[in-house]
C-alpha cells in the first residue's frame, strides 16, 4: 500500500481557478473534483426517460394496446415521478407546502401554472409531444448538473476546509481547521465499489457549516490528509534565520586603552524553533 504524501503546494503556485480564493501565507494540500457518482441518478433518470418516453409516446397514439398501454403510460408517470423527485428530493418539496403563509400561496400558484401549461401543451401539441416536452426539461436540467460538476471542488489548505461551487454565481464556504475537532467518514456498498465516500462535517457554532459531503472523491486520503492537520505530529519547528552584529575593540593588554578603531563583526545562523 503506497504511502499518502502530505507534502503541500504554497498557494502561490496553486492553480488559477482556486488561486483566487486563497490567501498567499496558506499552503494548498489537496483541490479535487468530486466524484462522478453525483451525475449516476440524472443519467440513469434520462437514459430511462428516453426509453419509456418512446414506448409512452407510440403507445398514447395507437388506438389499441389495452392493458399494455395503460402500463406503458403508467411506466412513464412513475419515471415522470421520479425525474421530478431527483431535481427537488422529498423534504424539499413537501417544504413548499409547509412554509408559511406567503410559501404556501406561492407553491400552490406555481403546481397551477405548470398543472396549466402542460394541460395546454398536451390540447394543442398531444400528449405525446407534452412527454417529449418533459424530458427536454429534464435533460436540460442534467446538463446543469453537469455543469455544476465540472465547477465544483474540495479545497483543503493548512488553514481552512473549503468548498467552491458554482457555474455563473459563485460561492465559497470555508471551515477554518481549529474549529473543526471531530468529523464523520461514512462509505456504502456502492461507494466503497466507485470509489466515494461522505463528510459530516457538523461543527455546532460555526457562523458556517459545510454540513454533510457526499461524493468526496479519494475518500480514504481526504481523511488521512485532514486527520493529519488536526491530529498528526507538527514535527520539528522549522529553524529560524538569525543574524548577530556588533564591534570588537582590540587592546594591547586586558585594562589598557584600546590600541585602535573597533572592528565590526556579523555572526549569521539558524536557530531551532
Amino acid at each position: 500500500m503506497a504511502s499518502t504524501d502530505f507534502s503541500r503546494v504554497p498557494a502561490t503556485q496553486a492553480p488559477g481557478s482556486i488561486r483566487k480564493y486563497l490567501d498567499p501565507t496558506e499552503e494548498v494540500v489537496f483541490h479535487r473534483r468530486f466524484h462522478w457518482a453525483v451525475l449516476l441518478e440524472p443519467i440513469s433518470v434520462a437514459a430511462a426517460g428516453v426509453a419509456i418516453t418512446s414506448y409512452a409516446a407510440v403507445a398514447v397514439h395507437s388506438s389499441g394496446g389495452g392493458n399494455a398501454r395503460e402500463v406503458v403510460i403508467g411506466l412513464w408517470i412513475l419515471w415522470a415521478a421520479w425525474a421530478l423527485t431527483t431535481i427537488w428530493d422529498y423534504k424539499t418539496l413537501t417544504g413548499f407546502y409547509k412554509g408559511s403563509s406567503v410559501g404556501q400561496l406561492l407553491a400552490v400558484v406555481v403546481t397551477a401554472g405548470v398543472v396549466a401549461l402542460a394541460g395546454y401543451i398536451g390540447k394543442t401539441k398531444g400528449v405525446p409531444t407534452l412527454m417529449w416536452y418533459c424530458l427536454g426539461a429534464f435533460g436540460i436540467w442534467g446538463l446543469l448538473q453537469f455543469a455544476r460538476y465540472w465547477n465544483r471542488y474540495l479545497i483543503l489548505t493548512n488553514k481552512r476546509l473549503m468548498v467552491a461551487e458554482g457555474i455563473v454565481n459563485q460561492q465559497i464556504k470555508s471551515l477554518p481547521l481549529p474549529k473543526l475537532t471531530d468529523m464523520i467518514y461514512q462509505r456504502t456498498g456502492l461507494g466503497r465499489t466507485l470509489g466515494y465516500g461522505t463528510f459530516d462535517l457538523q461543527v455546532p457554532g460555526a457562523a458556517v457549516n459545510l454540513g454533510k459531503i457526499p461524493y468526496v472523491s479519494s475518500p480514504d486520503n481526504t481523511y488521512l490528509q485532514i486527520s493529519h492537520l488536526l491530529w498528526g505530529a507538527s514535527g520539528p519547528p522549522k529553524p529560524k534565520k538569525i543574524q548577530l552584529s556588533g564591534q570588537i575593540s582590540q587592546a594591547a593588554r586586558p585594562g589598557q586603552a584600546p590600541s585602535g578603531p573597533p572592528s565590526n563583526v556579523t555572526i549569521a545562523g539558524e536557530m531551532d524553533g
